[in-house]
């Protein structure tokens, strides 16, 4: 996951990362130090690629600098949508929308607990074991230890309206 912390000491997560995803390029490309934390909470294999080779890549490898602008972009697309719906959607049709956006990249068997889903969206971990009884009650999603599968992801996305 990544996340970063207040200076009160909270955490805010950003995002539940997955297999080739990329952190560290906001400070990479900014100049910046560190600009976000990351924890893995399984095996993680991390692969540093140095700035000069980057700069090579991109001045050699048009297909990688494509690459890169995608993936940049499709994280801010994701920052995006996640302040448009957190103020404006009920816990509910956030946690269908979060479930429903990790469903394409992951598919429908999710390894995400309870406390980082509510992480992720700022709520309970009692608020979002709320909602996912609720899911399952309705026939969206099974839930299993630090697991999720979505039965129904066209239905998650309705109701995230």
């Amino acid at each position: 996951m990544a996340c970063r912390f207040t200076r009160e000491g909270e955490r805010i997560l950003y995002g539940v990362l997955g297999s080739g995803d990329l952190i560290g390029e906001l400070a990479c490309f900014t100049g910046l130090l560190q600009q976000m934390n990351a924890f893995a909470e399984g095996s993680a294999t991390l692969v540093w690629v140095p700035l000069p080779q980057i700069d090579g890549l991109l001045e050699d490898e048009p297909q990688f600098a494509r690459w890169l602008l995608s993936a940049m972009a499709h994280k801010m697309r994701l920052a995006l949508d996640r302040i448009e719906v957190d103020s404006s959607l009920s816990a509910k049709a956030r946690i269908a929308r979060v479930l429903a956006d990790l469903v394409l990249e992951e598919g429908q068997d999710l390894e995400i607990t309870q406390q980082q889903l509510a992480d992720f969206i700022g709520v309970s971990r009692v608020t979002v074991g709320q909602v996912l009884g609720a899911l399952e009650r309705e026939g969206l999603v099974q839930r299993n230890y630090s697991r999720i599968r979505v039965c129904n992801a066209g239905g998650l996305v309705e109701l995230a309206g």
